[in-house]
């Protein structure tokens, strides 16, 4: 790993019942629960909503970071590749086993994985204009975020339709 490429993330918290409060050193206040039926007090987002909406911010900057990736021109002249108004998550769904986050002893490996097992839905990338370039990507291939990454990695599958409008 070379050090000087190294992201460092601090986080402080504290949980009451089955509520956490955080705090990030970049200033915001993040908090989870979990449902009443599981024994909480369902005040907050549950742990895995936020991992499933960190995934999705994670592709809105990443889909725009690429889009605004220069392209030179015969002119010389640099210019956007893809100006992106904005994206539509729809239908969003993650699947997971229940059993396998429930299951004791939680010290250990669960019989039945407890990770989120795919994710499906719908984006819709909504697309202002493009570059009159042609770009060394095309169209159809997408970047995947660093969360994605992440998600991948733990075996769930990524099986979401991209729509361009």
């Amino acid at each position: 790993i070379d050090n000087n490429n190294i992201k460092s993330y601090n986080l402080n918290g504290i949980g009451y019942g089955t509520k956490v409060e955080i705090k990030t050193n970049t200033g915001h206040h993040i908090e989870t629960d979990i449902p009443k039926t599981m024994g909480g007090q369902d005040t907050a987002p549950q742990p895995v909503e936020m991992l499933l909406s960190s995934w999705m911010g994670c592709t809105q900057a990443t889909v725009m970071y690429v889009g605004r990736q220069v392209v030179n021109n015969n002119s010389n002249t640099r210019r956007q590749r893809i100006i992106i108004e904005k994206l539509g998550f729809h239908n969003i769904v993650a699947i997971r086993d229940e059993r396998g986050s429930l299951q004791l002893p939680i010290n250990e490996i669960p019989e039945i994985p407890s990770r989120i097992l795919s994710i499906t839905g719908t984006i819709q990338v909504y697309i202002k204009s493009k570059s009159k370039s042609k770009s060394s990507e095309s169209d159809d291939e997408k970047e995947l975020c660093p969360i994605a990454n992440m998600i991948l990695s733990s075996g769930c599958t990524i099986d979401v339709d991209w729509i361009q409008l």
